[in-house]
């Protein structure tokens, strides 16, 4: 699918056999909270498995303190209202403690590629989700989880025969009117395309354990 209008990104071109960028650095437990609050605890909307984090670093509070910390709300539904983006605050504040070397000026450019980029993925999960419209006309987002180091088997199988390895890969859990529907999405870097910042090929398919073989045949 074509990107949205003034979007930053590229969502169009397959990607190129170059190195990855690293994985997501968003801070997308903070999906459902309201602009400029912090989550109640049981409200997570993200798993919490996998291998433990590296060490986090301090983060300045008085570069935090520069930073907006209003949230843009996103066109995806959830079980809890509109999703909600994180803030340039806490944006920054998630990766610089993982140890990433970001620019506190760059975080408006990168919020706005980060939101358009899960703006698109979303776009690709509703192309299979409208095969089941009639089921279900109001399918909304659960959770997403966050596992770049988690190889799907179909990036394995591919990264065989000569594709590069995505950079980044999400298990978006999708609530279809009380069935619980898996998506995986693999994130990869694009070709360069002139006018165009970034480009980033998104690769959405929904599970075969939850169903989803007879959508992708």
């Amino acid at each position: 699918a074509a990107p949205p209008a003034g979007c930053p990104v590229d969502h169009s071109k397959p990607p190129e056999n170059h190195p990855t960028t690293g994985e997501c650095p968003a801070p997308h437990s903070r999906g459902h909270t309201a602009p400029g609050s912090e989550p109640a605890a049981e409200k997570c909307p993200v798993e919490h498995k996998g291998p433990a984090p590296a060490a986090r670093k301090r983060v300045d509070p008085e570069i935090l303190k520069q930073l907006p910390n209003d949230r843009e709300t996103s066109t995806i539904p959830s079980l809890e209202g509109p999703w909600q983006y994180p803030s340039q605050r806490q944006f920054y504040k998630a990766t610089a403690a993982k140890g990433h070397d970001v620019n506190p000026a760059d975080m408006a450019s990168v919020i706005a590629i980060h939101n358009a980029v899960n703006e698109q993925a979303w776009v690709k999960i509703m192309q299979y989700e409208k095969m089941h419209e009639q089921e279900c006309a109001t399918p909304k987002l659960i959770r997403f989880l966050g596992r770049p180091g988690d190889m799907s088997m179909k990036a394995r199988v591919t990264g065989w025969f000569g594709r590069t390895d995505p950079f980044d890969r999400h298990d978006w859990h999708v609530d279809r009117c009380g069935k619980e529907v898996r998506y995986i999405v693999d994130f990869y870097d694009g070709k360069p395309v002139a006018n165009m910042p970034v480009s980033i090929y998104i690769d959405a398919r929904p599970d075969f354990q939850t169903g989803g073989l007879w959508d992708r045949a």
